[in-house]
């Protein structure tokens, strides 16, 4: 949501703008880190758009951040001061949204903000993870540092993603092109021949697999309108019910008992994770907020819940490896690791080592859901053109027969 305000520095310079946030107190509390005394807030009128319908398309792409954020890492990394580098940043921008945020960034830095606060007026698009680390390198000093882990860890995360959703749009990609088929051979195939069927079925009796596709040629043809319908309203109500908190949950419980998915999706969490522990142990970031961290980012409610009670394990004094071993979704080797790591003081290294690790081990996971699927999915397919093949051409082949 949008909210215009009106306020002042303590310089007594009246500052006007706007910002985005969740809710009005979000709004305040933004506004009051930038040190500003709040004269008016009001939240300006929804006004729907395509561009916020449609985000994806023209709100500012993942892509962009990771390069923005990288592109700032070098220059201060350069002796570039934080403005000067925002400016040089707006300068090269293309995309008008893009181009908006580095200005509305600048704007705020230019108001007195630190550049965490100026992100932080964004939630939509910098994660909790990224406002937290961006805030420790302010703190101590080193903000460039900060952003080059940041951009490690962005880079790494979008690896596992792209891994992960490649193992899961395959079968789905298969499924529809076999339901196309399926579509087209009903629709198009099977009545084309209705007239033949129907003399064959004057001098003999059709099979009764035959007799099966005709009618269902014969049903889809008739309804096809409302198929059509019924069909749109199906995939649209999933949609929206799979953005539901409740459909959310049967979705991720859905690809959790999926044997070949599952580990891929493990694997891939558990890389990310231990990567994002890592970094934020790194950077002087206690365990507790590490994990609160990592709770707020995580997008599969099974490891969030599991996350949430590893929490609530080290407040009550459990080490973190602890804490893991008795959630059962935690694969063993990671509580290990980590426990090694706690024991000797070389916990940040240990973490590295082990997102390494199940960063290989998605790889593997992958490739082996991939060559397992292929011919179980080839099968599938063939063996339902096969079906409506043979229901089709076994009149045929017996009236030729006949006629011999």
């Amino acid at each position: 949501m949008l909210y215009s305000y009106v306020g002042y520095k303590a310089s007594g310079e009246i500052v006007k703008g706007t910002l985005e946030a969740d809710s009005e107190q979000q709004a305040e509390e933004s506004l009051w880190k930038s040190e500003l005394t709040i004269l008016t807030l009001t939240k300006k009128r929804a006004i729907i758009s395509v561009r916020e319908q449609l985000p994806s398309i023209f709100g500012v792409k993942r892509t962009e951040v990771l390069n923005f954020t990288r592109d700032l890492h070098v220059l201060l990394d350069a002796g570039i001061g934080i403005y000067p580098a925002l400016t040089m940043l707006l300068e090269r921008a293309e995309r008008s949204s893009f181009k908006k945020l580095i200005r509305d960034i600048l704007l705020s830095v230019e108001t007195g903000s630190t550049f965490s606060e100026a992100c932080a007026q964004h939630p939509k698009i910098f994660s909790p993870f990224y406002l937290r680390m961006t805030k420790v390198g302010e703190e101590i000093g080193n903000l460039e540092q900060m952003l080059g882990s940041v951009t490690v860890q962005m880079v790494k995360e979008d690896e596992i993603r792209k891994k992960v959703k490649g193992a899961m749009i395959y079968p789905a990609f298969v499924m529809l092109v076999a339901i196309g088929a399926v579509a087209a051979l009903v629709t198009f195939v099977v009545p084309a021949m209705s007239g033949l069927f129907e003399q064959i079925g004057r001098d003999a009796e059709l099979p009764l697999l035959t007799r099966m596709m005709v009618a269902l040629s014969d049903f889809v043809t008739g309804n096809i309108l409302y198929l059509f319908i019924g069909a749109v309203v199906l995939i649209g109500g999933s949609i929206v019910y799979f953005r539901t908190q409740r459909g959310k949950r049967t979705m991720d419980t859905i690809l959790l008992k999926i044997p070949i998915i599952k580990n891929v999706i493990i694997k891939g969490f558990m890389a990310r994770t231990a990567r994002n522990l890592a970094i934020m142990t790194g950077g002087g970031v206690t365990i507790v907020e590490s994990l609160d961290l990592i709770i707020q980012t995580s997008d599969n409610v099974h490891f969030r819940n599991a996350f949430i009670e590893v929490r609530r394990g080290v407040g009550e004094g459990l080490l973190l490896s602890q804490a893991m071993k008795n959630q059962p979704i935690f694969p063993p080797l990671l509580y290990q690791v980590i426990g090694v790591g706690e024991l000797t003081g070389k916990l940040e290294p240990n973490l590295n080592s082990a997102a390494d690790f199940y960063e290989s081990e998605t790889d593997t996971a992958v490739q082996r859901a991939t060559s397992m699927l292929t011919p179980i999915l080839t099968l599938f397919v063939g063996g339902i053109v096969a079906i409506i093949g043979i229901s089709v051409y076994s009149p045929i082949y017996s009236m030729a027969g006949q006629i011999k």
